[in-house]
């Protein structure tokens, strides 16, 4: 009988730490999970934070200012008056934006259906003396399988739009101009 009470004494003791051993673990494994959870919503809350202003920067590269014209992801603005091209050139980088850089006869179709008259038009394009070669003002060369030059081509001159075709024109010659983004 002494032996039965100690057995089922001792069968007690065993059961109680074995529920505060769980309890103890159940602690841990949640205090595991929580540091976890804390690392996760973290993580979450940075890749919403990113996804957040990349959609406000797309948003903003979307849109264009007033008065100027969007077409393909690009913003247009047309001159009223005259200048330049070297002025026409500081004048748009000022707006944070550069002449006009034709890529395209799509582009060139849009640019031609916006132009109010037919005079000539700056666009960012010259012949550079160093390299001997008609440049874009983001410094790629002109391609001429896709557009044509016409007038004489030498030192100091830059291009101009009329009525669909670009020429060659002296720099220092004052038109209007489009400016691009």
């Amino acid at each position: 009988m002494q032996d039965e009470e100690r057995y089922m004494t001792l069968n007690v003791q065993s059961k109680k730490r074995s529920s505060t051993q769980t309890a103890q673990l159940t602690f841990k494994d949640y205090s595991v999970v929580l540091h976890w959870y804390k690392i996760l919503l973290g993580i979450s809350g940075t890749i919403n934070g990113i996804l957040a202003l990349t959609l406000i920067s797309l948003i903003l590269l979307v849109l264009c200012q007033s008065e100027w014209l969007k077409y393909q992801g690009k913003c247009y603005w047309f001159s009223n008056e005259m200048k330049s091209w070297n002025d026409s050139y500081v004048y748009c980088l000022e707006r944070k934006s550069h002449l006009l850089i034709i890529q395209d006869e799509l582009e060139m179709a849009f640019i031609q259906k916006n132009l109010r008259q037919s005079n000539y038009v700056w666009m960012g394009l010259n012949f550079t003396s160093l390299k001997m070669t008609w440049t874009w003002v983001d410094g790629s060369p002109l391609d001429p399988k896709i557009f044509f030059i016409k007038g004489p081509t030498k030192e100091n001159s830059c291009a101009a739009i009329k009525e669909s075709k670009i020429y060659s024109e002296t720099c220092s010659s004052v038109f209007k101009w489009i400016c691009q983004y």
